[in-house]
Formats: C-alpha cells, sequence, structure tokens
C-alpha cells in the first residue's frame, strides 16, 4: 500500500487553515511562565527566508505570533546581504521574534563550557545584526549527543530541546517535508494544554509539490536572483556582460 505523505497539506491555504485551528494562545518562549496554557508556534529557518517572511505575513493577520529561529552558516541563505536582512526586519516588525538556529556541528564542541563559548558568539552576532535582545535557540538537525545538553538555559536562552519540552510540551515538527510522526491537523484536533509546533518554511509553498520540488524551487530562485544581481551590477557599472 502506497504511503500517503500528504502533499496537499503543505500549501498556503491549507497553512491560514491550519493556523485558524489553534487552540490556544500564541506565545513566545520566554512568556511561558505568564501563561498556563499556550501554543509555541516556531519556524527553523533551514532553506528560505523569503518563505520565511510570506508564512509571517499570514501569522500577522491572523494575529499569532510565532519564533523565527535563523542560522548564521546556511548552505541556502545569508542573513549579511541586504535583501534577506531586510526580510527578516519585516518578520520582526509583524510582531514575531527572532530566535538563534545553532548548528552545532560547525564547532567541535565537548563540554557545557564549550557549547555555552560558541553560543554566546552566535547570540551576540544575531543581536548586533537586528538590534534586538535573541531569548531563545533551537539546534538544528541535533545530534544524539549535543541532545544530551537537555537544561532549561544556556547562554542566558532558553533551549527549545530542553528536558522541560519534552516531558511538559506535546510536540509536532515537519521535519523533511512530511508528516514523519504526526500529521498537524490532526495534532491541533487534539485538546492539548500546552503544544509546541515546529515548521520549516520552506516546505509551505503555493502548490503542490513533493519535498524535494519544494527545495528545488528555493534553490532554483536564489541562483536566479543571483545571476541576476551580477548581470545588473555590471550595467550600473558600465561594464560589459560577456557571455
Amino acid at each position: 500500500m502506497k504511503k500517503n505523505y500528504y502533499f496537499e497539506d503543505f500549501i498556503e491555504k491549507n497553512y491560514r487553515k491550519i493556523l485558524k485551528k489553534i487552540n490556544s494562545k500564541t506565545i513566545f518562549y520566554d512568556e511561558i511562565k505568564l501563561n498556563k496554557n499556550f501554543t509555541l508556534w516556531r519556524h527553523d529557518v533551514d532553506v528560505s527566508v523569503h518563505r520565511a517572511y510570506a508564512l509571517s505575513k499570514m501569522e500577522n493577520k491572523l494575529k499569532k505570533k510565532s519564533t523565527y529561529f535563523f542560522l548564521l552558516g546556511s548552505n541556502y541563505y545569508n542573513i549579511f546581504e541586504i535583501e534577506i536582512k531586510n526580510l527578516v526586519f519585516k518578520i520582526m516588525s509583524l510582531g514575531h521574534q527572532l530566535g538563534l538556529h545553532f548548528d552545532a556541528t560547525s564547532y567541535n564542541i565537548k563540554t557545557k563550557k564549550e557549547l555555552e563559548k560558541y553560543l554566546l558568539y552566535e547570540k551576540k552576532i544575531l543581536e548586533n545584526l537586528f538590534q534586538t535582545e535573541i531569548k531563545v535557540f533551537s539546534f538544528h538537525n541535533p545530534t544524539k549527543e549535543i541532545l544530551k545538553y537537555d537544561s532549561y538555559k544556556y547562554a542566558n536562552m532558553i533551549n527549545t530541546y530542553a528536558k522541560y519540552f519534552n516531558q511538559s510540551v506535546e510536540y509536532c515538527s515537519d521535519s523533511s517535508g512530511y508528516w514523519r510522526h504526526k500529521r498537524l491537523e490532526n495534532f491541533l484536533n487534539k485538546k492539548y494544554n500546552n503544544i509546541q509546533v515546529n515548521t520549516h518554511p520552506c516546505w509551505w509553498q503555493k502548490d503542490i509539490m513533493s519535498p524535494f520540488s519544494r527545495i528545488k524551487r528555493c534553490i532554483d530562485g536564489r541562483a536566479r536572483k543571483t545571476r541576476f544581481i551580477y548581470s545588473d551590477i555590471l550595467k550600473k557599472i558600465g561594464r560589459e556582460n560577456i557571455k
């Protein structure tokens, strides 16, 4: 029997429908202690900041707030690029918060001290770039070794993979572009008191596509834009674009 991957779930029209299913108040991670029942709506931005901005606008219209976690060393985007940086500022302007998406494999981390050293290093860069306090972080593609660090805070940031979240908050994720464990729509129909939802914006597109097609669309779009920037620079400085 062929497995149903629910590709039709991952479109903007359905995303709006899903947002309307949220039962409890959406909050930021630093507001947990102030709320008995809550929804933590989180985005690990692995591939596309453009898709992140598209989702942030839909959330804003429906009065939902999210936390967007950005990588400092993504293979797919550069937060220091003017266009990308401006998109992040726009996401913030819509009432959302920024978090650090931390790739521990970029460092040779063997101790808690080393973890906090590199977390603090990336935290300060993100704070200086966007002039906002970074209060929370999430591990990128966490290994078993890095998940052993399950305290509530490191480097004065809340750890989304802390033991507290594993034990006290129900979790659902769209990792890899399909429902590996729980279908989000069904998950939201349950009457959980506290939930954490982790989505990756690159999966949510306008049209129905397979996960690889969604990634390819993001990659191809970035490549086209890079080619345009190169040609535009030559045009502005009056040089030939020899092909």
